[in-house]
């Protein structure tokens, strides 16, 4: 489900998932996306290292946590084996991943560790040995934990990229310059322009000293052209129309240096429900589409996703829920009706999810998941069956 942020943020709908190893990551699981939500607004800006602590952190982790581990072992000929075939290992400091490892038969295989700054800002990401690492990413931040500097290097320690930022008085991101670490001069340059209100109004960006594309984040210059025919402007702007019923329409518009415009709507009902999402080319035709319908609770029971062109049907989803609200059934069909898949989920009487099966277009059970719960409530165990036969398990220890 896209969603509008203070122009447009996305994000995404997808299907709940229990945290896996590395070899088992799923980068549109909601867990995944909740994560980077978090980092991205707490750094403002994109890192390697914030992807991976997306992936294998979660910023409710318990402060006296100390290790988890995960172990995957294999089933042969429905019999389990006694030594896992994989095993990832999780190392914290008060709430904060420090170090992930993950092991195949007893070897490492993959590394990465993170530094911290007292106020819980990671100032270090680096994959492999301390000493020897493959990849290396260094910030520095000012008194209000902004990062001022990033720095990247190879596995022989060489720069191979920094990026260096300002800010005004209200902590704007005003500047920044990137260098290949190469050149003492910046490679590229942004620009970033605020209105009184601190709302972001402009984008330059330069290339060795040259502007080449500008951004105007208004919609009253929506179209304008700049005399210069080498530098591209683009503008881009969101905006809100309300109905008199409660209901309205949230629009974001891109309109390019040649005045094709492109536009997104988001259409919601007095409830703040979604009920249609489109995108339209320059030439107003609908590149993407797709709906929503809800109960009288506000449980959304028919997801409808639409060819290009917006009136021929691509599939169906069709939703059911328990009497808390819970998902125990999402079936998908074809534009003609015919069964895509079907999944199921059952939970225990504290809503914990303790199964769930994944069906083909015949109705017939392939895949099946049992999960375990600890006192705690954290999950303990995960066995998946293909077909009614167990074919691998997830095995979670917590150290305190």
């Amino acid at each position: 489900m896209k969603k509008l942020f203070i122009l447009i943020g996305v994000a995404f709908l997808f299907s709940s998932i229990q945290a896996q190893h590395s070899m088992n990551l799923n980068y549109s699981s909601s867990t995944y996306q909740d994560n980077w939500q978090f980092y991205y607004q707490k750094y403002h800006a994109y890192y390697h290292g914030m992807s991976m602590l997306a992936f294998y952190s979660d910023p409710k982790t318990d402060s006296n946590l100390v290790s988890k581990e995960v172990d995957y072992y294999k089933f042969k000929k429905g019999v389990i084996q006694k030594e896992p075939n994989t095993k990832s290992v999780f190392q914290f400091s008060h709430g904060l991943l420090t170090d992930y490892r993950f092991l195949k038969k007893g070897k490492i295989k993959n590394q990465h560790s993170f530094e911290y700054n007292e106020a819980g800002f990671f100032t270090r990401y680096y994959i492999g040995p301390q000493n020897a690492p493959i990849f290396d990413e260094v910030l520095v931040y000012n008194d209000s934990n902004r990062v001022i500097q990033y720095s990247r290097y190879n596995k022989k320690r060489k720069l191979k990229r920094k990026d260096a930022m300002k800010y005004n008085l209200n902590q704007q991101l005003i500047q920044k310059d990137i260098y290949d670490g190469i050149h003492p001069e910046p490679k590229f340059m942004w620009i970033y322009k605020y209105n009184d209100e601190g709302k972001r109004v402009q984008t330059e960006h330069y290339k060795k000293g040259e502007l080449k594309s500008k951004w105007i984040f208004t919609c009253d210059d929506e179209g304008k052209k700049v005399e210069n025919k080498n530098i591209k402007l683009k503008t881009t702007c969101s905006l809100v129309e309300h109905n008199n019923d409660g209901s309205y329409v949230k629009i974001y518009r891109n309109t390019d240096s040649k005045g094709k415009t492109k536009i997104s709507r988001w259409t919601y009902s007095k409830d703040s429900l979604l009920i249609v999402y489109e995108t339209r080319n320059h030439k107003g035709k609908i590149t993407m589409k797709y709906t929503n319908e809800y109960d009288d609770k506000g449980n959304r029971i028919v997801y409808t996703y639409y060819k290009k062109g917006g009136e021929k049907v691509n599939n169906v989803s069709k939703y059911k829920y328990d009497s808390d609200k819970r998902v125990v059934e999402i079936a998908s069909f074809y534009s003609k009706g015919n069964l895509l898949n079907r999944k199921t989920f059952k939970y225990d009487d504290k809503g914990r999810n303790i199964e769930s099966g994944i069906y083909n277009k015949k109705n017939k059970i392939i895949w099946n998941y049992i999960y375990e719960y600890n006192v705690k409530g954290e999950l303990i165990a995960e066995t998946t069956y293909k077909k009614g036969n167990p074919v691998f398990k997830r095995d979670y220890l917590f150290h305190y």
